[in-house]
């Protein structure tokens, strides 16, 4: 048993607080609700840290990992349908405080719910303790509660993060076979580097002046890298431990976006998915009731390239001065094609801008599906045949090297 601190209303709507003991924080809250008690604050008292049994500290290191992006899917998927199926937003949460499978999401879930009993609104309180998600789902809660359809925008978010979460997943896919080529590729020749090209130097001796230049090469390398094993390792992994450590600071991320931007065919596939992800995030503000400019605001959140970003923001400035979005786009965003503009004037027109914002999002990552199939098929073969090439050319080395070394004739 747990023994609980709580802030509460009475009957006649008087604050109260006091401690009540129960086995868990949902148990306590019943409790109390049974003695006609509106609680908006409830937390474990403070415990030694020599309270408490080893299975409890144990589950809890076991439980608190990272929460993820499908994770954050479901959670706002199913809150969704309980709100949809006319459930109140604190039984919501109350459920899936109980049944989340995260044990962050449920104390996610509780913390939420008590934010909401002491006044706060659902927005802020997701984000104040689901910093996780992505930005838009914070944003499409509040213009949920403006417009009173909450279930119907958590529903879109929790679309939009699933979709993003496949995306992920099918570039991951696509791109683990040749990486573990790659990577298999390295390894392999880093071995021979290591322990076969020595042994075939140790043959050949000092007398090195009758084999080609590509097989000097390749047993200096080789010998080398016998040297210094140690150093060489060591200094592998500060880099590769350093290149971690850079990739979390932002102005490294964006360096690193801008460069894979310029790279041929891999920079298309990324503009193409920046492009669709835009288009829907703005069209599904606007159909859950954002003005045109939060929309458009929202959408630049959702970039990841910053010549992108700083294009739609160049967008958003000229809109507000009172210019159409269509002519706006056409002259400042030249990685959008004619149908597309063409496409978002008739929905301008029309006053059906969101469904065409989202048609077109519909089509530029359809597109991008079709990009990432098309670059698996070729970086598989591309990866086996650049490892082949290094591996031959070590081979081939060594055996010039042996036939320069005694004459013989090939």
């Amino acid at each position: 048993m747990v023994m609980f601190r709580y802030k509460a209303l009475d009957r006649q709507s008087q604050s109260v607080s006091g401690e009540i003991e129960a086995g868990n924080e949902s148990a306590a809250y019943k409790r109390l609700s049974e003695r006609q008690l509106s609680v908006f604050e409830i937390k474990p008292v403070t415990r030694s840290k020599t309270e408490g049994d080893f299975t409890d500290r144990l589950f809890k290191s076991l439980g608190s990992g990272r929460i993820k992006p499908k994770d954050q899917a479901r959670y706002i998927r199913q809150l969704a349908t309980l709100l949809d199926a006319g459930v109140t937003l604190l039984e919501g949460l109350t459920s899936l405080s109980k049944s989340t499978v995260h044990p962050e999401l449920a104390k996610a879930s509780d913390a939420i719910r008590r934010d909401l009993r002491a006044g706060n609104r659902l927005s802020a309180a997701m984000g104040t303790h689901l910093p996780q998600l992505p930005r838009y789902v914070p944003r499409l809660a509040e213009l949920g509660e403006a417009t009173g359809q909450s279930a119907k925008a958590l529903i879109d978010a929790a679309e939009r993060m699933e979709f993003e979460d496949d995306m992920r997943e099918e570039i991951r896919t696509a791109l683990s076979y040749p990486m573990f080529l790659i990577t298999f590729g390295t390894i392999l020749v880093f071995l021979l580097f290591v322990f076969i090209v020595p042994k075939f130097a140790g043959l050949i001796g000092d007398n090195t002046d009758n084999i080609p230049a590509i097989s000097k090469l390749v047993i200096a390398v080789g010998i080398g890298l016998e040297d210094n094993l140690i150093l060489v390792l060591l200094g592998l992994s500060g880099l590769i431990a350093g290149v971690i450590a850079l990739t979390r600071h932002r102005a490294v991320r964006e360096f690193f976006a801008g460069l894979s931007e310029k790279t041929p065919i891999i920079g298309a596939l990324f503009i193409q998915a920046d492009l669709g992800s835009w288009s829907r995030t703005v069209g599904m503000a606007l159909d859950n009731g954002a003005d045109l400019l939060a929309a458009l605001n929202l959408g630049e959140t959702s970039l990841r390239s910053p010549r992108l970003r700083r294009q739609f923001e160049h967008v958003r400035s000229e809109i507000r001065a009172g210019k159409p979005i269509d002519n706006v786009l056409d002259e400042n965003v030249p990685d959008f094609d004619p149908l597309t503009i063409d496409l978002v004037r008739t929905g301008r027109s029309s006053g059906r801008l969101a469904q065409m914002l989202l048609f077109i999002g519909e089509g530029q990552e359809k597109d991008r599906r079709e990009m990432t199939k098309r670059i698996s098929a070729l970086t598989g073969p591309i990866a086996i045949l650049a490892v082949s090439a290094i591996i031959g050319t070590i081979v081939i080395s060594i055996v010039l090297a042996m036939t320069s070394l005694y004459d013989i004739a090939i």
